[in-house]
C-alpha cells in the first residue's frame, strides 16, 4: 500500500491541471472560467484514472508485486470521484467558509474510517485501506454539492480561450508538484526497489505516522495563510508580518508534537503500532526531527503561490532533483536507519538556500526574523520535555504517553502565548 499510495501522489498533481492553486491567486473569476475549469479537472481526472489502469501491469512486474494492478485500479477510482467536488472545497477555501469545509472533511475522514476498520475486521487485508479511501471519497463528494456549492451549477463547456491564463500557472504548477512529489516518494520508490518489503514497512510507518501529523496541522493553518496573503500580496510589509506569523504558529504547534516524538518514541510505537515493530524506534526519532524543520516549509508553499510565482516554486524543486535524490540513494544502502538519515539532512542542508532564494525575495522578511520563528518553539519543546523525559525514568512506561502529552502540551502554550496574547489585546481594543 505504501507504493501504491507513492503511485498515487505521483498521478494527483495532474488531476486538476495545476489549476487550483490559481484560482485562489487570481481574485477575480467569470462564471464561465469556472465552468470551463471544473470540466477540465474532472476530464484529466478521467484520463489519469484510465491510465493508471493500464499502467497498474507494469508497476506491478517492476515491484514483483502481483497485487499492485488491482490495487492501483481501485485507488485510481476515488481520484476520480474526488474531482466531481475539488473545484467546490478550493472556492471554499479562498471565501474562508472553513466552517464547512471542516464539516465536509470530518464527515469523509469518519466515513474512511468506519469503512477501512470494519473491513480489516471482516479480514479484507490491505484492500481494507482502499475501500476506506473510496468511502472517504464518496462521502466527500455528496457533502460538498450539499454543503459547499450553494446552488451553482457548471454549465457544459470547455473553452480554452477562457481558461488560458489558468493553464500558464497551471503548467508551472504541474511540474513543480511533479518534482516536489518525486522529492517527496523516492525514499520509498528506492526502498521499494532496494530493500525487502518489511524493511520498507519499518521505515514506512514511522515516516507516515510523521506526514499525518504534518496532514493534520499544517493544512489548519496555511489554508487560512494562503487565501489571506493572496489578498495583501501587493502589500509587502503585511505579506511580511503575515508570512512570519503563519512560519510561528506552525512552528509552535509542530515543534512540541515531534519533540514528544523523538524523546518519547518507544513507548509511542509500542501504543500505536505494537511491540513487534521496535526496530523502527532509532528511525522515529529521526524522522520526528526532520518531520519538524520540513514542517516549516510548508508557509513558504503559499508565499509563493499568493505572489503567483510558481514558476520560481518549480525551479526551486528542479534543482533539489540533483540533491534528493542522489542523497537518498547513498543513504537506501544502509538499510532504513540509512534513509532515515538522509532525509534529515538533506533537509538541514536546504534551509538556509531556502530563505536565500525564496523567502527573503518574496517578503523581504531576514534571516534573523525567519530563525527568530523557531526560537521560542524550540526552547519550549526542549525544557518541558526534557522535564518530562526526567520524569519518565521514575515511572512505569504506561505514564511515559501522559508525560510527553503534557510536556507538548506545556511546550505549545509557552510556545504560542505571544500570539495568544496579541489576539487578546486586539479583541480588547475592537471590543
Amino acid at each position: 500500500m505504501a507504493i501504491v499510495m507513492s503511485v498515487m501522489a505521483f498521478a494527483q498533481m495532474f488531476a486538476d491541471a495545476g489549476v487550483s492553486n490559481a484560482l485562489i491567486h487570481k481574485q477575480n473569476i467569470s462564471q464561465q472560467q469556472l465552468s470551463s475549469l471544473y470540466w477540465l479537472n474532472v476530464t484529466s481526472s478521467t484520463v489519469l484514472a484510465l491510465i493508471l489502469f493500464a499502467l497498474g501491469y507494469g508497476v506491478a512486474y517492476y515491484y514483483r508485486q502481483p497485487q499492485l494492478h488491482l490495487l492501483l485500479s481501485m485507488t485510481a477510482l476515488s481520484l476520480l470521484l474526488s474531482s466531481f467536488g475539488l473545484q467546490l472545497r478550493v472556492l471554499a477555501q479562498k471565501a474562508l467558509h472553513f466552517d464547512r469545509l471542516a464539516k465536509v472533511e470530518m464527515v469523509g475522514a469518519t466515513a474512511g474510517f468506519l469503512t477501512a476498520t470494519t473491513s480489516a475486521w471482516l479480514g479484507c487485508g490491505v484492500y481494507s485501506i482502499v475501500f476506506g479511501n473510496l468511502a472517504s471519497a464518496t462521502a466527500i463528494l455528496a457533502m460538498s454539492w450539499t454543503t459547499l456549492a450553494n446552488g451553482w451549477r457548471p454549465e457544459l463547456r470547455l473553452d480554452w480561450t477562457e481558461i488560458r491564463p489558468f493553464l500558464k500557472f497551471g503548467a508551472y504548477m504541474v511540474g513543480n508538484d511533479l518534482a516536489n512529489t518525486i522529492n517527496g516518494q523516492i525514499d520509498v520508490l528506492l526502498g521499494g526497489r532496494i530493500l525487502s518489503s518489511t524493511t520498507l514497512g519499518l521505515y514506512n510507518l514511522p515516516k507516515s505516522l510523521a506526514i499525518r501529523i504534518q496532514l493534520l496541522v499544517n493544512p489548519i493553518i496555511t489554508k487560512v495563510g494562503f487565501p489571506v496573503m493572496a489578498k495583501v500580496q501587493h502589500d509587502p510589509q503585511q505579506l511580511r508580518l503575515i508570512y512570519l506569523n503563519t512560519l510561528n504558529l506552525t512552528a509552535s504547534v509542530n515543534f512540541p508534537i515531534y519533540a514528544a516524538m523523538a524523546f518519547f518514541a518507544e513507548p509511542i510505537v509500542v501504543l500505536v503500532f505494537g511491540k513487534q515493530w521496535l526496530e523502527a524506534v532509532p528511525i522515529m526519532q529521526i524522522l520526528a526531527i526532520w518531520a519538524a524543520v520540513r514542517s516549516t516549509a510548508n508557509p513558504i508553499g503559499s508565499l509563493l503561490l499568493a505572489k503567483g510565482r510558481a514558476d520560481l516554486s518549480f525551479r526551486w524543486n528542479i534543482a533539489l532533483l540533483g540533491i534528493v535524490p542522489p542523497t537518498i540513494w547513498i543513504g537506501s544502502h544502509f538499510g532504513a536507519i540509512g534513509m532515515a538519515y538522509a532525509l534529515l539532512a538533506s533537509q538541514l542542508l536546504l534551509f538556509v538556500p531556502g530563505w536565500y532564494f525564496l523567502i527573503r525575495p518574496m517578503c523581504g522578511a531576514t534571516l534573523r526574523q525567519t530563525l527568530t520563528q523557531f526560537l521560542r518553539p524550540s526552547i519550549a519543546s526542549l525544557f518541558f520535555l526534557g522535564i518530562a523525559l526526567i520524569g519518565s525514568a521514575y515511572t512505569n512506561k504506561a505514564l511515559h504517553i501522559l508525560l510527553a502529552a503534557a510536556g507538548s502540551l506545556a511546550a505549545l502554550l509557552m510556545a504560542t502565548y505571544p500570539l495568544w496574547a496579541s489576539l487578546g489585546i486586539r479583541l480588547r481594543k475592537s471590543g
